[in-house]
């Protein structure tokens, strides 16, 4: 199966590859961007609250995070819509999905002005994008199965045909347990299934393949 196959069978969207971090600074104000792909709302906020406890002496630790419909944003002290709004508009703008951005200001005794706030933290959010690397993400599930050996050609020919990937090679011992990655909104209705939250690189994919 063609990634392009693969792309169109399952959900897909564009986020960053682990944490971007850029700096910046205007009219002696010090910006610290860092940038992370998340894969939830909690995992947003965690990295939120933990980029305010490094940087607890500052300013402002303003952020904003965008998982699919869920949009959220903060100020954190600067004036309304300033600050945590221009950073979610600059995440909308680059197409983004998944991804959360907390910008860091010491403020540096020379005020910016409403427009030149917006300017700033927009220009502190693009840094962190574009020095970050951009990958295509795949959402699903992982299924974890313990098969008989009389079993397994008969699930592999299922699951080939269905267009699942392995997680990881089959491990043979007494049974075969098999990993295999399912679409999101599909589910396998077996009590031998474990589910647990997984997201693949499409740069992954081939080698998972049935």
């Amino acid at each position: 199966m063609k990634i392009n196959d693969i792309s169109a069978h399952f959900i897909s969207y564009i986020s960053i590859t682990g944490i971007s971090v850029a700096e910046y600074k205007v009219k002696r104000s010090y910006f610290i961007s860092n940038a992370k792909h998340i894969a939830s709302s909690k995992e947003a906020r965690e990295f939120i609250t933990g980029i305010s406890k490094k940087f607890k002496d500052a300013n402002h630790n303003c952020w904003a995070y965008k998982t699919g419909a869920e949009e959220f944003s903060s100020d954190d002290g600067e004036p309304h819509e300033s600050a945590g709004l221009p950073i979610l508009r600059t995440v909308n703008a680059s197409g983004l999905d998944m991804i959360v951005i907390v910008v860091t200001r010491y403020f540096g005794g020379i005020k910016l002005g409403l427009r030149g706030l917006i300017d700033a933290y927009s220009y502190a959010a693009k840094l962190a994008i574009e020095s970050a690397t951009r990958e295509r993400f795949i959402k699903g599930m992982v299924a974890q199965i313990d098969v008989d050996y009389e079993n397994y050609d008969r699930m592999r020919y299922i699951f080939k045909k269905s267009g699942y990937l392995y997680a990881e090679p089959p491990a043979f011992d007494q049974k075969i347990r098999v990993k295999i990655f399912i679409p999101t909104d599909e589910n396998l209705e077996a009590s031998y299934i474990r589910m647990g939250k997984l997201e693949i690189k499409e740069s992954e994919i081939e080698k998972f393949l049935i």
